[in-house]
């Protein structure tokens, strides 16, 4: 099939015509059939449409100005494109200056071709549904749903060049928070890891921050994700969460803020180096896991370390003071000295562990002012960010790929994906 269009500027009335293309024939196919004929003519149609839009792009002067150097124009070739709607084939000028070397293509450069030949809104479903699927899955899901005969390698090339710029420009475009649908009242912080394969390194740990916002009721009204590839002292991570957290507050100045952690040291370290001011939690969880410890420690497994476990439980979230309390109980128990010497050592430590972390669990004040008091938002997204899309069964990741997936998957689950796209298209032009 073959399609031409024709416009008319007074009626403003565009005809496409197609031509080899018989549509009584797809008439009389039952229904699917009839659907799947329907979306073959759209795809010529959409082949010539673009192809139209392309060739308005196209520069024909005999020598121009680029980059402070004339370029001469060549004999007419012909380009290849890979669109939404398929392969086309463009005959453009390629310009060379009079001492050869690299050629450029106006045509390209005006219709921002910055991803290889497939032109940018192709390359932006690429790199969205790469966000989720894997290469083979998007040659399926492109195949399926636009008819489409892209190669998983060319898929993952079109991929890495959106993910490069990802990686390179997000930072500092300060791509926007989404319109929060009520005042925010609280803005929680959360940061944690997840360990992903590397090629040649094994499993090393991939760094996840969250940036959620709260109402005054404490319900949670958006999520940001942050991620970043494994790195020693995850000094990359930290730079970039920090900065983010900080645009974040000065966007909602009047918001509390609010860091909450599972107790490991770097988190503290970071919280307190970056935000001295923040009201630092430890996620209840944590803390509940390493009160049952306690209390099988203390009575062994059983009823009565379940019920000492219930009750500290309930107080820890009710009573203001509860985390002072429950570590004078365990202290109480420790002096008793009917421990043996391993259990008593073991006890030591979940004392210790409470003991450093006393001033972050007044659980009962902070529910009081409708604060987090779960680190579960930067948990999930540890699972949603890293693990679902990283650690499937075979994967191993080089550093390079692994950052432009993990960055794009991170734009896509916070809601930012279409500021990124308009970020990306200004550039190109």
């Amino acid at each position: 099939m073959k399609a031409s269009i024709s416009v008319n500027a007074v009626t403003n009335e565009l005809t496409i015509t197609i031509e080899g293309s018989n549509w009584g024939t797809i008439q009389d196919l039952d229904f699917y059939q009839g659907e799947a004929g329907v979306r073959d003519l759209l795809k010529v149609a959409g082949q010539e449409l673009t192809a139209d839009l392309m060739r308005r792009q196209q520069v024909d002067a005999e020598c121009l100005d680029f980059d402070g150097q004339t370029y001469y124009r060549k004999e007419a070739s012909v380009g290849h494109y890979q669109t939404l709607y398929g392969g086309l084939a463009v005959e453009r000028h390629l310009y060379q200056t009079s001492a050869g070397g690299e050629t450029i293509c106006p045509l390209e450069i005006n219709c921002q071709m910055n991803f290889g030949s497939a032109t940018p809104l192709l390359a932006e479903v690429i790199g969205f549904k790469l966000a989720s699927a894997t290469a083979g899955e998007v040659e399926q899901d492109l195949a399926k749903s636009h008819g489409l005969k892209l190669s998983d390698s060319y898929l993952r090339e079109v991929g890495g060049r959106v993910g490069q710029i990802a990686v390179e420009r997000c930072s500092d475009w300060q791509l926007a928070i989404p319109a929060p649908s009520a005042p925010v009242k609280t803005i929680a912080s959360g940061v944690d890891g997840a360990m992903m394969p590397l090629v040649g390194e094994a499993y090393k740990e991939a760094m996840c921050g969250t940036i959620a916002l709260y109402e005054q009721r404490g319900e949670r009204l958006s999520t940001e994700y942050q991620g970043e590839m494994p790195q020693a002292g995850k000094t990359d991570f930290a730079r970039n969460f920090a900065a983010r957290v900080k645009q974040t507050l000065a966007f909602f100045p009047s918001a509390l803020h609010v860091c909450l952690g599972d107790g490991a040291k770097w988190n503290w370290e970071f919280f307190g180096k970056h935000f001295p001011k923040a009201i630092l939690i430890l996620d209840f969880f944590h803390a509940t896991l390493h009160l049952h410890q306690a209390a099988e420690l203390i009575f062994g497994a059983g009823e009565r370390a379940e019920a000492y476990y219930e009750d500290w439980r309930a107080r820890l979230l009710e009573e203001v003071n509860g985390a002072s309390g429950l570590l004078r109980s365990l202290i109480r128990y420790r002096k008793q000295g009917e421990l043996t010497a391993a259990v008593g050592r073991k006890l030591d430590a979940e004392i210790n562990y409470f003991r450093q972390n006393i001033r972050r669990m007044d659980y009962a004040v902070f529910r009081v002012l409708g604060f987090p008091i779960g680190s579960g938002v930067t948990e999930a997204a540890c699972k949603e960010l890293i693990k679902s899309r990283f650690c499937r069964s075979g994967m191993r990741w080089k550093r390079d790929s692994g950052a432009q997936i993990l960055q794009l998957r991170a734009i896509k689950l916070s809601q930012q994906w279409d500021g990124f796209w308009t970020n990306v298209m200004q550039q190109a032009t």
